[in-house]
């Protein structure tokens, strides 16, 4: 009862367009971020509540920086092969799953990163522009497919997922917007993976 309207939206049927319609759409947010306007005002103050606010204090700091670590693919690869390598037969699908949701919006969020080119907002040494967040983008397509797989954990794993996304704003990485972005394609990347997981698990990989 509790997950009713969340099973309800991801139990529909998926159109395969509207990935495409969340990639156009978060493409068009990311150029309007980086631009002058009221939503790149509105997004700096956002951020600037999030960083300043809290008390960076070294516990609460270590606790973030821990949290966004869940969202580096390395981690979601490592469980993905470990999964694909000695799991039984339905840990493999699921790293099968996993492997093609995280790798897919892997190359959606890169590729955008490089045509966006939007300015990290305190550090620029961290090697890739700012927008869309890969962290949330990947933690956010495996908390989909692990929502499928395990519906009682649906809620829990999109909090995580937001908890990753958060931490990125709170440690100064991202701007809420780049988070946001990451969020919906990670997701959408996820849905379709999903959806599509009959022709996905017929390959040998």
């Amino acid at each position: 009862m509790q997950y009713r309207c969340v099973n309800y939206i991801f139990a529909r049927d998926f159109k395969p367009w509207l990935i495409c319609i969340t990639v156009f759409c978060t493409f068009i947010t990311g150029l309007e971020a980086d631009a002058e306007n009221f939503l790149s005002r509105w997004d700096q103050t956002l951020f600037d509540r999030i960083y300043d606010s809290p008390p960076h204090q070294e516990p609460i700091w270590t606790g973030m920086e821990g949290i966004s670590r869940l969202g580096d693919y390395r981690g979601v690869m490592g469980a993905s092969i470990l999964l694909l390598a000695y799991g039984n037969e339905s840990h493999r699908e699921t790293g099968k799953l996993l492997s093609s949701a995280y790798m897919g919006a892997g190359i959606i969020t890169y590729s955008m990163k490089r045509l966006i080119g939007r300015k990290r907002p305190l550090d620029e040494t961290l090697g890739n522009p700012a927008m869309p967040s890969g962290h949330a983008s990947i933690t956010f397509s495996v908390a989909t497919i692990l929502g499928y797989r395990y519906p009682k954990w649906r809620i829990p794993l999109y909090i995580g997922a937001g908890l990753v996304g958060f931490s990125r704003v709170y440690l100064g990485r991202h701007y809420t917007s780049d988070v946001v972005v990451g969020a919906a394609i990670g997701t959408a990347t996820g849905v379709f993976v999903w959806h599509n997981r009959a022709t996905l698990l017929k390959w040998e990989f």
